[in-house]
């Protein structure tokens, strides 16, 4: 049977219709799954992010030392005679018991130093200690007179650690937080001979930090300092003799 031109312009209309409709319906599915896929694959990073995290060890950052002071010594022959260090006691670090390790280690292997670890230090002494480090920075003449005098040392290391507490970041499990190390090298009379500033960076994650990776860069850098401020020609801390 032959349609007539109106009947035929309305099926082709309503064709039409019907197809823009499961256009319509495609895109909307394909708009629904690409949101499901997008949001799979942020889980998906978020949790690659923090298994890549939970396989890093923790780590150390050194920056270079900052507002180094170095006392420079008279020219008489007596006063540079004085000055020079042959023995050091090196005092708990406060805030990082694992850094006071670390420097013992620094002072016994690479210098000349007679060295003297805190077990050794009279309990008087070891009383006044946690008063004295939060006091001024350069006020260390009392802890230095008992502790030279009780090991029979020439001087005493004095350090702390201070800084901004740990923050976790945005991806994965770690934490991280910027620290600084002070350095107070004091001789018997209560003579500041070297003050210095190591700040650093303590990045934590799950897996424990390679202590001998630590030693071993914080020796170099260290040694470095060292070399730079001069320290050992001025007898502060002479280096081993290779």
């Amino acid at each position: 049977m032959k349609r007539d031109p109106l009947t035929q312009a309305f099926d082709l209309a309503t064709a039409q219709v019907g197809r823009r409709c499961d256009w319509v319906r495609v895109m909307a599915l394909l708009l629904v799954a690409g949101s499901f896929l997008l949001q799979g694959c942020v889980a998906g990073a978020s949790m690659a992010l923090v298994a890549f995290d939970s396989t890093r060890s923790t780590q150390i950052t050194f920056r270079p030392f900052e507002r180094s002071w170095v006392a420079q010594p008279d020219q008489s022959s007596d006063a540079l005679h004085n000055s020079k260090v042959t023995s050091v006691a090196v005092l708990p670090v406060e805030g990082d018991p694992e850094m006071g390790a670390r420097l013992v280690a620094i002072l016994r292997q690479e210098t000349m130093l007679r060295v003297e670890v805190p077990a050794t230090v009279a309990p008087g002494v070891m009383v006044a200690y946690p008063r004295l480090v939060k006091a001024d920075d350069t006020d260390f003449s009392v802890l230095a007179t008992k502790v030279t005098r009780n090991l029979e040392v020439d001087a005493v290391l004095v350090s702390r650690v201070a800084g901004s507490p740990a923050h976790a970041s945005d991806w994965g499990c770690k934490a991280e937080g910027s620290r600084r190390l002070y350095l107070y090298l004091v001789d018997r009379e209560g003579h500041l001979l070297w003050k210095d500033e190591l700040p650093f960076t303590l990045v934590k994650s799950f897996t424990p930090q390679l202590e001998e990776s630590v030693q071993i860069n914080l020796t170099q850098y260290m040694m470095q300092h060292i070399k730079e401020l001069h320290l050992d020609e001025l007898g502060y801390l002479p280096k081993k003799i290779s």
